[in-house]
């Protein structure tokens, strides 16, 4: 659907060269969410605007559909940007319109006509929820609202690709959730690509199919959520999923792990899918001559499916310490934690 081949954007600023986007590959396929992630400065925001050609590729080819956006005449461009729409971070309303005018305004410039635009509204506004907004002023509006009115404008001209430029940086994380609820609902009944860029890793938790991190201008990793949550590669994504899902010992307790003059046996424990609800710890209780200490540690659910870890101690022999550790390991992922006294 979307695919950037060896793309890249430089800028010249007072005679020099600003590597906005360096040799970025990446293929975004038909009907997904997917993410790209990255801090301020990432490059993000110019790559998605590469897409619809608000910006032009200093080099390589970003693909829509097969077509090289580039290569399109001005007509050309004008048709495919008619199927490719844009939510902005903070909304970019009309303050003197309605809302019902801020969804048809769209259609008005493409000259549809006046029933035909109607109807399109009428049945936008019911979908995002807003049938009953539609002569609100902007300012009567609370922001989830506003956002919702931005998507119901960017759905009014039935795109196939949505892009989002941190589209919920400014809301609330319970408005956020609603309105990352509303793109799933897009991506489902009307088979809508969204292409979504931000800096928050639980909105991408929540509903991104993949993601892309990138940094400097470069996608540095890139995969699906789960095998980002579960395997990072790069310590930029670690520190992403460190927002949503700390896995470090805490200061309070890795204290007293420090100040303890005996011999620590701790481990991280990492569930995946299925095995996270199997009975390990009360296993190997019952099974070795070994006690468990939880130490710290969280599940969560990315997707629906379940993952989390656990950092532990395990007192007793070593000789039934090293049983226990092959038996988890049997099950799911267990490494020794470098924080124990020796």
């Amino acid at each position: 659907m979307i695919n950037f081949k060896n793309v890249s954007k430089v800028y010249e600023h007072e005679g020099e060269e600003l590597v906005a986007v360096n040799q970025v590959n990446l293929q975004v396929e038909r009907g997904e969410i997917f993410g790209v992630i990255g801090f301020s400065g990432a490059g993000k925001s110019t790559l998605v605007r590469l897409v619809n050609q608000l910006e032009k590729p200093t080099d390589g080819e970003v693909l829509v559909d097969g077509q090289d956006v580039s290569s399109l005449s001005a007509k050309e461009l004008r048709g495919m940007r008619r199927k490719i729409s844009m939510i902005f971070q903070h909304f970019n309303l009309l303050e003197s319109k309605t809302v019902y005018h801020n969804v048809a305004f769209p259609l008005i410039l493409s000259g549809e006509p006046k029933d035909e635009i109607k109807k399109r509204v009428e049945e936008i506004l019911d979908f995002v929820g807003l049938k009953d907004r539609a002569n609100y002023y902007t300012d009567q509006l609370s922001g989830g609202q506003k956002q919702r009115v931005g998507i119901a404008r960017a759905l009014a001209t039935s795109p196939d690709i949505l892009l989002c430029d941190e589209a919920t940086s400014a809301l609330d994380p319970e408005t956020t959730q609603s309105i990352l609820e509303l793109l799933r609902r897009i991506r489902d009944e009307y088979n809508v690509t969204i292409l979504m860029i931000t800096h928050e890793m639980n909105v991408v938790k929540d509903v991104c199919d993949r993601v892309a991190v990138m940094e400097d201008g470069e996608v540095i990793e890139q995969g699906s959520i789960f095998d980002l949550f579960t395997n990072p590669k790069h310590q930029t994504t670690h520190k992403f999923i460190q927002s949503v899902m700390k896995d470090d010992i805490p200061q309070s307790i890795l204290k007293g792990i420090e100040e303890n003059n005996h011999p620590r046996h701790i481990y991280r424990v990492t569930f995946l899918r299925e095995h996270a609800g199997e009975p390990v710890f009360s296993r190997i209780a019952k099974r070795f001559n070994v006690e468990v200490n939880i130490l710290y540690g969280q599940i969560l659910e990315i997707q629906e499916t379940p993952f989390g870890n656990l950092i532990v101690e395990l007192q007793g022999e070593d000789s039934e310490i090293v049983k226990a550790v092959h038996y988890i390991e049997e099950t799911v992922s267990v490494e020794r934690v470098m924080a124990s006294a020796s």
